[in-house]
């Protein structure tokens, strides 16, 4: 793989995008708790709960030649083999969508390890590969007579595979060793039928002939109880043609089927399920009828340019946040209307560069809290007085979409709710101490709290920006680092886990710049800037020390309210002691005290909901 494949693979593989896989394989399956994983070892499988996925596996994205070979087979634009990230995202779909539909469909709780007569690791083994045959089989035809439009990418990945340089000598060869022959030949007849195999060799071919029908029987059995019975059918009359031993090598027999770890009993994946697959009866297959005659090709051109078309969003997504470098703004005290004390001081306005490596960790902390966030959102939403919410299916567009109509020819698996209450008219600046004393659980509270506003607040459609600040010691500066905006990307809010502590503070510029910065960015009436805070402001630089910096934040406090702007501050202390409270108490007429940190969310929502007269 040459170097310029090697930048575009690693821009795919962000999490970003491993994110839309993972959201694409939640919907497809209806279930919000499948994990999605990237990995480059020529493998793909499933456990039932987690998917992983290889979008390089065997270089596929960058062999043009197998590629190009496909996309004539199938009468495909050449928009895959002259576009390595459209390669790349059909690989990796193609991929999601079949370990999906074993998440549907499969029967996970592998019922032959317990089969008496596998009593080797080779037999054990043969069973796992007579089931992958039948199950892939089955699960591809199950998805092609379920879901519109969904047969493409079966096909697509099962004709690439077929044509790929780097296992084109594997699917043609003729093996000595009579069952790996034999595994050999009834894959290629069941999930390569449009490969023209020679006749079987003399010593495999009785049990060809008698395994066959079974093959394609069990291949449209609806349930895998009864694929299972088809299984060990097959198993008992080749069992002739398997050794005792496990000198023998099947690796070759796995690459063709890319991978058996899903269908594996004695594979270690990511996690045990105990899922049993849904029952599904079948009435098409992929490349042949139900008879085992040829299909008449399908015309899939508009549908390819509506796949394409979502590739090109997503990289122009990838693209923005990778090379999106941040922006900062520089402005002096004497900008804003402010003491003069001030004046001198230079003010960093910093939009950091997002991380989407943190989207892993944002996750976990949300999956931690998400009970929390439900109960603040059903408190909202019970005292904003909403409608019971009323679910409108088969929508060109809306708030989520529906699985059942996912392959809709003209895109209607949208759906929405629709809410009895217009958007509150408020903008929120939640002001975040960076200063060093927010240092260990009182930094880490600020993270989660805030964490946690950002979403119950985006749930309910209120406009809020998240903050922090902390000034330079001895130096004549303070950092505002804006790691949430108004009406922000999605990706910004992994910039709450940058939350950090270091530094003084300098409440009153930092609130200056704070009022201006809501009023130039919303529009809505009322405005609120929440100060979360664990100490008096001091300053190096200088010597802006109590009395002389409380009196200054006390005045500005006053002038900003009196301006139209509330402020609320919430004074972080240590238990059973008020101290901070009591001296925040001389500059914050409206102050809040917090002296359990595991309260710290609930109070910043309590302060909302009052802000908004519900409470």
């Amino acid at each position: 793989m040459d170097r310029e494949y090697k930048k575009i693979l690693q821009a795919f593989q962000c999490d970003y995008y491993r994110y839309v896989e993972e959201m694409f394989s939640q919907t497809f399956t209806e279930n919000e708790n499948i994990r999605l994983f990237f990995i480059n070892e020529n493998k793909a499988f499933t456990d039932g709960k987690n998917i992983v996925v290889d979008p390089a596996r065997h270089e596929l994205f960058c062999d043009t030649l197998a590629l190009k070979k496909a996309e004539e087979f199938l009468s495909l634009p050449n928009v895959f083999s002259q576009d390595p990230w459209n390669a790349l995202g059909m690989i990796t779909r193609c991929q999601n969508i079949h370990e999906c539909l074993h998440i549907l469909y499969t029967d996970f709780t592998f019922p032959d390890k317990n089969d008496a007569r596998c009593n080797t690791k080779i037999k054990l083994k043969v069973m796992g590969l007579i089931s992958n045959i039948i199950e892939d089989a089955y699960i591809e035809a199950a998805g092609a007579s379920v879901f519109d439009n969904l047969d493409i990418y079966l096909k697509f990945s099962r004709v690439l595979m077929a044509f790929a340089t780097s296992s084109a000598e594997t699917t043609g060869e003729i093996y000595p060793v009579p069952i790996i022959c034999y595994l050999n030949y009834m894959i290629n007849f069941l999930l390569y039928p449009f490969l023209k195999q020679e006749e079987p060799a003399e010593e495999i071919a009785s049990y060809v002939e008698k395994t066959k029908p079974l093959f394609l029987e069990a291949s449209i059995a609806p349930s895998p109880m009864e694929r299972n019975q088809y299984c060990s059918k097959i198993f008992e009359i080749i069992l002739p043609l398997s050794p005792d031993d496990d000198v023998i090598d099947l690796n070759a027999c796995e690459k063709i089927l890319g991978g058996v770890m899903t269908h594996s009993a004695d594979s270690k994946t990511l996690e045990n399920s105990q899922s049993k697959g849904k029952a599904q009866k079948v009435n098409t297959r992929l490349f042949t009828n139900l008879s085992h005659s040829p299909k008449e090709g399908k015309d899939y051109n508009v549908q390819i340019i509506k796949i394409v078309n979502e590739f090109s969003k997503h990289r122009e997504k990838v693209y923005e946040i990778i090379e999106y470098e941040g922006r900062k703004n520089i402005y002096y005290g004497n900008y804003f209307d402010c003491s003069f004390i001030h004046n001198k001081i230079r003010i960093n306005e910093i939009k950091p560069k997002i991380n989407i490596n943190f989207k892993r960790a944002y996750q976990n902390i949300y999956n931690r809290y998400k009970i929390s966030i439900n109960s603040y959102n059903s408190k909202f939403a019970q005292l904003l007085n909403l409608k019971s919410p009323i679910k409108e299916e088969k929508l060109l567009c809306g708030a989520g979409i529906s699985s059942k109509f996912l392959w809709d020819s003209k895109k209607r698996y949208w759906y929405k709710t629709t809410e009895g209450i217009d958007i509150p008219d408020l903008s929120i600046l939640l002001l975040i101490d960076g200063s060093g004393s927010m240092s260990g659980i009182r930094r880490e509270s600020a993270m989660v709290s805030s964490l946690i506003l950002h979403e119950v607040l985006k749930r309910q459609g209120i406009c809020h920006a998240i903050v922090e600040h902390r000034a330079r010691f001895e130096n004549p500066e303070i950092d505002i680092n804006i790691l949430v905006d108004f009406y922000a990307k999605d990706e910004e809010k992994y910039n709450l886990i940058k939350i950090s502590s270091y530094g003084d503070n300098r409440d009153a510029l930092a609130l200056f710049w704070a009022e201006r910065y809501i009023n130039n960015h919303t529009n809505n009436e009322n405005k609120l800037i929440i100060v979360i805070s664990d100490g008096i402001p001091a300053h190096e630089a200088d010597d802006y020390y109590p009395p002389a910096s409380i009196k200054d934040t006390h005045n500005a406090v006053a002038k900003i309210s009196n301006r139209g702007t509330n402020i609320i501050a919430i004074a972080l202390d240590a238990p059973d002691s008020f101290d901070c409270y009591e001296t925040l108490k001389e500059i914050y007429p409206n102050i809040v005290s917090c002296n359990d940190l595991a309260t710290l969310p609930g109070k910043l929502v309590g302060v909302i909901l009052k802000q908004l007269n519900l409470s």
